[in-house]
């Protein structure tokens, strides 16, 4: 089954896969379609479930209650054994269908907006690994063109492979993007240091990595880096997952770390509002430091995150000596730099 998390919107359309010019598969509301099998879903959502409004959004996420579950044995292990991740499993026009199994709302009263928590039942017929997504359509006739059926739209998956083969979790937002290989996460170094920022719900990749490091057994990946949780919001209201990663913080206080920026009750340095942005600057000598040691750098949420970010990173280097356009070519270039933005 997959879980969903999502914002104010209609019914949505998300793709499955990891490329940005992948074929996609469709999931619906009551049913969920998935195209014929290519390595790759898409899904067709049909969102008025009887306990969801019909105007919101959802994101497929796993429960927060799963955290206090000790970790779980891998189950089936060929799961494991792929080269490849699975791309375009299903296309737009023959799309699978899935169910909605329920919808639980993730934030706050305080919090701006609506997310909620979709769980989908694809019975494993739409395998995924970390770091991929889903390409959902939208039931109905696309505004734009009269007639035709609406386009697919890409959600980032926050759940793990396993052992949630039946169900998919999803952060959704009102924009979607492009995913890609790009956010696979890199399993080669079980000892790497992963430092992942995300905005809003940018964060589903990450949770499914932080599930599948922390929360699964898994016999060929035992992980024994540090993962370090960047995570920027609203207000307190708006955290997600917030319980489960401080159950990460308790249970393994060496491998993981985890800073949130609240914008609309912190304040920076200067005393402005507290962005993601403010706080990597807070650390950022021990960033760069990591980086050149071979540390894995994650960006996920609205594009809009970026600037900010590039600016911070740019001024940090400079006040170090260093050259910012040389640095992040070669970070591309060691492939340690990984974003996805929308």
């Amino acid at each position: 089954m997959a879980h969903l998390a999502v914002s104010q919107a209609g019914s949505a359309t998300v793709p499955f896969g990891t490329n940005a010019t992948h074929r996609s598969a469709g999931f619906k509301t009551h049913n969920m379609r998935f195209q014929d099998k290519l390595w790759m879903p898409t899904i067709s959502l049909d969102l008025k479930t009887k306990n969801s409004n019909s105007r919101k959004q959802f994101r497929v996420c796993m429960s927060v209650q799963e955290v206090s579950i000790p970790k779980v044995a891998v189950s089936p292990l060929e799961l494991e054994d792929a080269k490849e991740p699975p791309l375009n499993i299903y296309k737009p026009k023959q799309p699978y269908t899935a169910t909605i199994v329920s919808v639980e709302r993730l934030v706050g009263p305080k919090a701006p907006g609506e997310t909620c928590h979709i769980v989908i039942d694809h019975d494993g017929n739409v395998p995924y690994w970390e770091g991929q997504s889903y390409g959902i359509i939208a039931p109905g006739e696309n505004p734009k063109k009269p007639g035709n059926p609406n386009t697919v739209r890409l959600y980032s998956i926050a759940s793990t492979r396993v052992p949630d083969r039946l169900k998919l979790r999803f952060c959704l937002n009102r924009s979607t993007g492009p995913s890609g290989k790009i956010m696979l996460l890199p399993e080669d170094d079980p000892n790497a240091t992963h430092i992942m920022i995300a905005t809003g719900t940018g964060v589903a990749p990450y949770r499914g990595y932080l599930r599948r490091m922390f929360m699964e057994s898994v016999p060929k990946f035992k992980f024994g880096g540090l993962a370090w949780l960047f995570l920027g919001v609203a207000n307190s209201d708006s955290l997600l997952y917030d319980e489960e990663f401080k159950r990460y913080l308790k249970d393994y206080p060496k491998n993981f770390r985890y800073d949130i920026a609240l914008s609309r009750e912190q304040k920076n340095k200067n005393g402005g509002k507290m962005y993601v942005q403010d706080k990597i600057e807070e650390y950022s000598d021990e960033i760069f430091k990591l980086l050149d040691g071979g540390a894995h750098i994650y960006f996920c949420g609205l594009k809009g995150m970026m600037p900010g970010i590039q600016d911070t990173l740019k001024r940090v280097a400079e006040q170090r000596g260093e050259s910012w356009e040389e640095k992040l070519s070669q970070l591309k270039k060691n492939k340690q730099w990984h974003v996805e933005v929308y």
